[in-house]
């Protein structure tokens, strides 16, 4: 994503059409970002334009040192995660998760085996299957990198929960990947 100055300029300055121009050009990498963390696309799309808006209200703050397509994917990600811990208030759950043994009881063959025969699209369909929470804290986590105390502090949750989310994730993950490679084998 290369975005030129003069047209954060024009899009600080309020110019609408620097503002459609920037928003086309940003739409693919904001959308593939809101699209992993949204149960649809029609979510996806309002988290995106709720994000855009953000973009466009601190488009001033940007330095111009760093990426800017880091910094929009920062902007993205804390608006989507804004807007969960808006939506976890009305439907706060209680539940005691325990202790999580850090041994996942996922051998990395077996993951890498399936992960191979997967075509990425089908993989992405099976994370979004994952409940909100789950799909949530295993992108932050595996695909975006952060570390369970990150995630603990974005979400409001404990490291243990985060934890635990993963591991319920990473078993859903393989026992619908296995499911799936039992049914194709026996055709």
């Amino acid at each position: 994503m290369n975005i030129e100055k003069q047209l954060i300029a024009q899009c600080i300055q309020g110019d609408r059409k620097a503002q459609l121009r920037l928003y086309d050009q940003c739409y693919s990498y904001m959308m593939s970002i809101c699209i992993r963390y949204c149960k649809d696309k029609h979510e996806a799309g309002s988290r995106l334009n709720m994000s855009f808006l953000k973009v466009l209200q601190h488009l001033g703050q940007f330095d111009h040192t760093g990426s800017f397509k880091a910094w929009v994917s920062k902007i993205t990600l804390r608006s989507i995660i804004d807007e969960f811990r808006s939506q976890q208030k009305h439907y706060q759950q209680h539940v005691y998760y325990g202790q999580l043994s850090q041994e996942m009881d996922w051998p990395s063959e077996e993951v890498n085996h399936l992960a191979e025969e997967t075509d990425l699209d089908h993989l992405l369909a099976v994370i979004n299957r994952l409940s909100p929470m789950d799909k949530q804290v295993f992108n932050l986590f595996a695909i975006d990198g952060y570390g369970h105390k990150e995630i603990a502090n974005m979400l409001n949750i404990s490291e243990g929960t985060s934890k635990w989310h993963v591991h319920e994730a990473r078993k859903k993950i393989k026992e619908a990947l296995m499911k799936e490679s039992k049914t194709t084998s026996l055709k």
